[in-house]
């Protein structure tokens, strides 16, 4: 099963931060793939497949997904392996993300658990 546009563009985006933050920091790639869990082999595909750029073909199909959209996301599927961060919005509902979320996906929770009513529980 294939990841959609959107998601695989998140890839990306969370790669690129990756290797960045990677850089600024000045660890070497051992140590860096041992603190981010990663193998060495993955660390040096997103290295050169970043380097390559992002596709324009990804970003135009994540465009397009975004835009074909008509009804607004009620619930945004996330898989949490570990809960770092935590964010109580105004309307009481506790928002709870994982370490490396992509700013998109915290972004789109954000939005949707803001708008749910006043004690209302989201699962």
């Amino acid at each position: 099963m294939g990841l959609t546009p959107e998601h695989e563009l998140d890839k990306y985006l969370e790669w690129q931060q990756r290797l960045e933050s990677r850089k600024a920091s000045g660890l070497g790639i051992d140590e860096f793939c041992l603190q981010e869990g990663v193998s060495r082999a993955t660390f040096f595909r997103w290295a050169a497949r970043l380097r390559e750029g992002i596709p324009e073909s990804l970003i135009a199909d994540a465009t397009a997904g975004e835009q074909g959209r008509t009804a607004p996301a009620t619930f945004l599927p996330l898989t949490l392996r570990t809960s770092s961060v935590e964010i109580q919005l105004p309307n009481g509902v506790i928002v709870r993300l994982p370490l490396r979320i992509g700013r998109e996906a915290i972004v789109e929770a954000i939005r949707i658990a803001g708008a749910l009513p006043p004690g209302r529980v989201a699962s």
